[in-house]
């Protein structure tokens, strides 16, 4: 009875000392990275290869090194509805743990502001981490259709597009309703780079984009004449890109048919998803530590000459990075548009066959 007390006595000291040596010092487990040891898990808005799906991966290769811990990433594509699919599955089962995140496009954000019957999300209630502005869209047609487009007598000019919603579908429907465009829609398209696939089948006449490599390539090979571009928005005037400075903005080609009232704001609000482009959120609910820490990333991934690189090489030479306050300003510029104005871009798309009628 002695020994066994004696035992007590003297191993609850040597208990207590040893396990004052072996226990982490104060602050040194919070001290080890969150995010080292696991992995990002990128969903991009897009099918593989198109505009938003390149964004998430150029993304995914850059933006962990700028993480404590550097984490791994992947990228899965998810096409569908202009990025609708993608959003709608993000917001639903998205987990807020600061791993998971979204890369989605100007569209997404152009059929909350429509109302379009397939959202069901809400950008607003998303965690926005950045955005990057790769230009604004330029509108392309093939060089031989060139003069069907001004002859309505001739074969319609046809016109490829994922749901009709892109931000550059604003040049094309405005031309049909101003300029008399002979015009006609095919959609169904998962990006830029399946309609350019499609353009050099001869299975479409013309389509848009803000890609200068895809837009470059088809010039070189002598296939387009590049019509108009959106142009840079800024002070509430309109100006080229600097890579495309010979081309005309499409204000400019319109001139004096320009539209006033409704019919501009319209046309503004369905641009305004073009400048934020594409763009990275996190889920709601995801804590704030966790997006402080992902908006620092996205921000120094943003200055990193990786970064820069891969976008010159495979994007663009121009682009625009956005932080955090910056791209939920953009955001909810866009999606407070009045309701007339959206209803009058609704009106176009249904009088030219871009969507149906609604019963």
């Amino acid at each position: 009875m002695k020994k066994n007390v004696l035992w007590v006595f003297i191993s609850l000291p040597l208990l207590l000392f040893t396990s004052y040596w072996l226990s982490p010092a104060p602050g040194h487990a919070s001290a080890i990275p969150y995010y080292k040891g696991k992995t990002l898990d990128f969903i991009a808005g897009g099918g593989v290869g198109a505009g938003t799906d390149m964004m998430a991966r150029i993304s995914a290769a850059v933006m962990p090194k700028h993480l404590p811990g550097n984490p791994g990433a992947v990228v899965r594509a998810m096409p569908g509805a202009s990025g609708g699919v993608a959003a709608n599955v993000f917001y639903a089962k998205g987990k807020p743990d600061g791993l998971h995140l979204m890369m989605a496009t100007s569209s997404t954000l152009s059929m909350q502001m429509k109302k379009r019957d397939i959202v069901q999300y809400d950008l607003t209630k998303l965690e926005f981490i950045g955005h990057t502005n790769r230009g604004s869209n330029l509108l392309m047609v093939r060089k031989t259709a060139l003069k069907r487009l001004h002859d309505p007598t001739a074969e319609p000019v046809v016109c490829g597009t994922e749901e009709g919603e892109e931000s550059w579908m604003a040049m094309a429907l405005w031309g049909r309703e101003l300029l008399g465009w002979n015009i006609r829609w095919i959609t169904g398209f998962t990006g830029a780079a399946d309609i350019e696939l499609a353009f050099q089948r001869g299975e479409v006449d013309m389509f848009g984009t803000s890609n200068a490599f895809i837009i470059k390539r088809l010039q070189d090979e002598g296939l387009v004449s590049v019509l108009s571009q959106g142009g840079i928005y800024k002070n509430k005037k309109f100006s080229r890109r600097a890579d495309f400075p010979d081309t005309p903005t499409f204000v400019e080609v319109l001139d004096k048919k320009k539209p006033t009232g409704i019919a501009w704001q319209a046309y503004i609000a369905w641009l305004g998803g073009n400048f934020v482009d594409k763009f990275l959120v996190a889920p709601r609910a995801t804590p704030k530590k966790h997006v402080t820490v992902l908006r620092t990333a996205f921000e120094k991934m943003g200055q990193d000459p990786k970064f820069d690189e891969l976008m010159r090489k495979m994007v663009s030479e121009t682009y625009d990075v956005g932080v955090g306050q910056e791209t939920v300003d953009l955001v909810n510029e866009v999606l407070s548009s009045p309701p007339a104005a959206l209803d009058f871009g609704r009106n176009l798309q249904v009088k030219y066959g871009v969507l149906a009628k609604k019963k």
